[in-house]
């Protein structure tokens, strides 16, 4: 396996994920630089690469990975200072790989998982998707990609977009619905933390069959007096009562289709 020299612009929880776990696989991190210096000085420290106020790349720098916020892509690219020999790639599900500005020497690494502090992934479990101007570029990303993690798939902007919608239904999306469920348990005077057992049920149940064929409740039964009373118990929250309506038809709609 080849060992690179990289650099970040970036210093968030992306950021700090990927260049741990690009230290422990033996690259060599050389820099790391962000808008909140404080951030950027603890990372760099924390891997013995150089902390830098502006956005320069050391000129022995291989891949510069600007790991920011979406609409920051673009300009961090514009700014950036590199040598010619220096590769370019942002991390972003939805930002397209022209947002980098460049014709060649450019690409996309993006890691689907979610990024906590505090919790960091397993990188090794997560899959990495790639996209690049050219086929140096684009090997380059396959190599870093399988180095730390569980391999890397070409993905075009289009379809990466289609990708990190697919990432927004799956983990945000959830994640809200079990905050409500939260919400529902503290008005019945229930503490939340007894729904963690079903959460990890859930979550083992879709991993072990799939999350189609996991799927129970009264809306995959139809059992209208159920979901009747449950909306009648929503009568505090218009909002929730429309969600509830909104996500039992859909779910009552796949499953009916799936049994013809």
């Amino acid at each position: 396996m080849a060992l690179y020299n990289i650099s970040f612009i970036g210093a968030g929880n992306v950021a700090g994920s990927l260049a741990a776990g690009l230290a422990a696989a033996g690259h060599r991190i050389l820099s790391v630089a962000s808008r909140s210096g404080d951030s950027a000085r603890e990372l760099a420290s924390s891997l013995g690469a150089e902390w830098r106020r502006d956005l320069t790349v050391p000129a022995e720098c291989d891949l510069l990975i600007i790991s920011v916020s979406d609409t920051a892509v673009g300009t961090v690219a514009e700014n950036a200072v590199i040598s010619p020999g220096t590769l370019i790639a942002h991390t972003a599900g939805s930002v397209p790989l022209a947002a980098l500005g460049r014709s060649s020497g450019a690409g996309v690494l993006y890691p689907l998982q979610t990024f906590t502090k505090g919790f960091p992934p397993d990188l090794s479990q997560v899959p990495f998707f790639i996209e690049a101007t050219d086929s140096a570029t684009l090997n380059l990303l396959r190599e870093i990609g399988e180095s730390i993690g569980a391999g890397a798939w070409e993905c075009d902007t289009e379809n990466r977009k289609k990708l990190h919608l697919a990432a927004v239904f799956t983990n945000n999306f959830s994640n809200f619905m079990m905050t409500t469920g939260e919400t529902m348990a503290r008005e019945a005077g229930i503490d939340p933390v007894l729904l963690r057992p079903l959460i990890g049920e859930t979550a083992r149940k879709a991993l072990r069959t799939g999350p189609e064929a996991a799927q129970t409740g009264p809306a995959v039964r139809l059992d209208t007096g159920t979901l009747k009373s449950h909306i009648e118990l929503l009568s505090f929250s218009p909002q929730y009562q429309k969600l509830y309506r909104l996500v039992s038809k859909m779910i009552a709609g796949h499953y009916s289709k799936k049994k013809k």
